[in-house]
């Protein structure tokens, strides 16, 4: 019979896998889905302290703690990326708006309109 432990453990494993491929393609809504499930998850591992690990379960922690860090560390680059795309929208967003500046949005509002 396998410990209640070992069945939570390998659902974290599966979900923590699917996490990964989360990551991978930018799936945020489902990250996030797959987030809560751990959360939920944890809660209830919570209830057993670490003796009620059997060995195939302190395998899944050690493989989940290798696996969480990956994860942390993919997620950290996929949010520099982002935070860089956005960087990079709000430089031409301001570049936008200093054009408009410039040359103005209504007529008459500036010299160049004038001058056509």
């Amino acid at each position: 019979m396998t410990a209640p432990t070992t069945t939570l453990l390998r659902e974290w494993k599966r979900l923590s896998e699917e996490e990964s491929t989360a990551i991978t393609l930018r799936d945020w809504s489902t990250l996030n889905r797959l987030l809560d499930e751990k959360s939920r998850l944890q809660v209830l591992l919570e209830d057993y302290p670490g003796e009620d690990f059997t060995e195939e379960g302190q395998e899944l922690v050690t493989t989940l703690m290798t696996t969480t860090e990956l994860n942390r560390a993919r997620l950290d680059s996929e949010m520099k990326s982002v935070h860089t795309q956005i960087q990079a929208q709000d430089r031409a967003v301001s570049n936008i708006r200093k054009v408009d500046r410039a040359y103005g949005s209504k007529a008459g509002a500036n010299l160049w309109q004038t001058y056509t």
